[in-house]
């Protein structure tokens, strides 16, 4: 068996198999393939398109052997059937068993795994049944547990599949707003309109009047959202050697690493970014309000009344989401709400696969990006439709050749420029409350 060939015709069924299931997978749903299925496919194609090449390549030597074997047979070669015959039985006493090379002994123990059969009395001379026979064992037999006397002939098995941690996935994907910029930088005109105590719009008002009597005027404030694409880039070099020898398609590995790290990137920089050369993160963002700790609050835990202050101060709820750093995950799970001796639990975990647990009747997702238990921001409210991510130059790769060409190596780049901030620049006063409002709620480090 062509171990090598059928390793491959294996892995080319696997990638087949692979993007029929998509394929399936999305028909059930009555959808398109996702972005990140697309990417997916078509990985799995271009590997697919280069097993079937290396396939080609395996069973033209194959056959190639298969030829070259056949000519050393004794019924194909007189020479040889004459040789073995006319040096009689002198070469029974020779300790090479009248083989005149290493080269010669393994072209006659081809030939019979080849046929199924053994014609060589060299060969047969070897058996322990023909010499009546047989030394200790260890001592002089060929095995795979000696590499110099057998081992080096076995073959290693490979799996052409990378075991991988997946990315973890963007809760927030599909909930924020998304901006096409046409340009570097961009601005968006916003109103000026967070603190009701006077006026919900910025500062126009409205009176009650009598007849003819007059009334003031009023003028709405405007401020403008900048957003400004910086690159997010990301560069590796594979020499020519791995790229054409590995059983993987190394450049379909590159692209589908470099995605799963872009999108990584970018869910940091949602929650961390500073604003500056990158996204702003909500944790940054000047409108986020922080939820004070309860008066003698332990340290790293969480309590009710947590939930129901971070509640209270979040603009539209009914949009929102939990992120929580996984630290949280025991006390959130157990938390509950008194009444007399029991309680209600505020965490009701997913009946449905794929589906997301929920605290107080919203999603809530753990990411590692939040900070551990403990500190602020570990457990995180937002409503992400106010933050805003433009997309000045979707994500792209290119290879060269040139740039290392003296030392046979490819460069890999890929590159995107885009930009995201809350366009809240402020948090909100209510009409009647002391207590201000934001889309995005941390509660404060304990």
């Amino acid at each position: 068996m062509n171990v090598r060939l059928e390793r491959l015709r294996k892995r080319q069924a696997a990638l087949l198999k692979a993007n029929r299931e998509l394929l399936d997978k999305a028909d059930a749903e009555e959808r398109e393939l996702t972005a990140e299925e697309e990417a997916t496919f078509a990985a799995n194609d271009q590997e697919r398109e280069e097993v079937a090449k290396k396939i080609a390549r395996e069973e033209a030597l194959a056959e190639a052997e298969r030829t070259a074997a056949a000519a050393y047979t004794p019924e194909g070669q007189g020479g040889d059937r004459t040789r073995l015959e006319t040096r009689g039985p002198a070469w029974r006493d020779d300790p090479n068993r009248g083989f005149s090379s290493s080269r010669e002994f393994f072209r006659a123990v081809l030939v019979a795994t080849e046929s199924g059969r053994c014609d060589d009395e060299r060969l047969l001379s070897l058996s322990a049944r023909r010499t009546g026979y047989q030394a200790a064992v260890g001592s002089d037999e060929h095995g795979t547990y000696s590499d110099p006397y057998g081992g080096f002939l076995v073959p290693s098995g490979f799996v052409p599949t990378l075991l991988q941690v997946a990315g973890e996935g963007d809760p927030t994907a599909g909930r924020t707003t998304l901006l096409p910029m046409e340009a570097p930088t961009v601005a968006i005109p916003a109103r000026v309109d967070k603190d009701h105590t006077s006026s919900v719009t910025g500062g126009l008002r409205v009176y009650r009047r009598s007849e003819t009597q007059s009334v003031t005027s009023a003028r709405m404030e405007i401020e403008q959202v900048k957003l400004t694409a910086t690159a997010l880039m990301g560069l590796s070099y594979a020499t020519e050697e791995l790229i054409a020898d590995s059983a993987i398609t190394f450049a379909a590995l590159l692209e589908a690493g470099f995605r799963t790290e872009f999108s990584s990137k970018i869910l940091y920089e949602k929650i961390h970014g500073t604003g500056a050369g990158q996204m702003e993160g909500v944790l940054n963002a000047p409108c986020i309000v922080q939820q004070d700790k309860e008066v003698g609050q332990a340290a790293d835990t969480i309590v009710y009344n947590n939930i129901v202050k971070m509640r209270s101060r979040c603009w539209g709820y009914q949009n929102a989401i939990w992120l929580y750093n996984q630290d949280c995950l025991p006390q959130l799970a157990t938390m509950i709400l008194p009444a007399g001796t029991g309680g209600t639990p505020m965490w009701q975990n997913s009946a449905r696969e794929g589906e997301p647990d929920m605290l107080w009747g919203r999603p809530a997702f753990p990411t590692e990006y939040c900070p551990t238990i403990g500190d602020a921001g570990d457990l995180l409210l937002g409503n992400w439709s106010q933050y805003i991510e433009g997309l000045y130059q979707t994500l792209e790769s290119a290879e060269s050749l040139h740039v290392r060409f003296e030392t046979n190596e490819r460069t890999f780049r890929f590159l995107m420029r885009n930009d995201g901030r809350c366009w809240w620049r402020t948090a909100l006063t209510p009409k009647k409350s002391a207590k201000t409002l934001s889309p995005f709620v941390k509660l404060q480090a304990r």
